[in-house]
């Protein structure tokens, strides 16, 4: 749990963490203190969400935050898209090459649970989709990155 919302590791993908320890106003959103253990949540801690990009944008999007005049879609409705499931990010980005392989990237993030607005898997026909209207409430905080199985 993060945030009280179910948390899906990020197993098979090589995750870099950003460094975002008292970068904000406090650290609570993080949940770095008073967690008895993996399962439960701290208090005010947001929950994590992912987002699909290509690689060029991640050092943007880590060094800016998420730039809503850089959104191109707002199927339904205006915000920065993210959702809970990294396979699902994982469709929005696109490969790169490096050294022979090819890869993706995928922005980890926190968000905030009061602005949060969810777009159902049976709406989207895709999975779960979270949109957070303001970039304030939406704060990254690792890139994972997965080699891409050659067919």
């Amino acid at each position: 749990m993060r945030g009280n919302f179910n948390y899906k590791r990020p197993y098979g993908w090589k995750r870099f963490a950003l460094k975002v320890l008292d970068k904000y106003e406090d650290n609570t959103w993080l949940g770095v203190e008073g967690r008895e253990n993996e399962r439960h949540s701290t208090q005010d801690e947001w929950p994590v969400c992912y987002h699909g990009t290509v690689i060029h944008n991640c050092k943007s999007i880590v060094e800016n935050g998420y730039l809503l005049n850089k959104g191109k879609r707002f199927r339904y409705g205006v915000g920065i898209y993210s959702t809970p499931d990294i396979n699902v990010a994982a469709e929005y980005s696109s490969k790169f090459a490096h050294k022979g392989s090819y890869y993706v990237a995928v922005i980890q993030n926190r968000v905030n649970p009061s602005s949060l607005i969810k777009i159902s898997k049976m709406k989207t026909g895709i999975g779960e989709y979270w949109i957070t209207p303001t970039r304030n409430d939406i704060r990254p905080y690792g890139i994972c990155i997965k080699k891409e199985a050659t067919t």
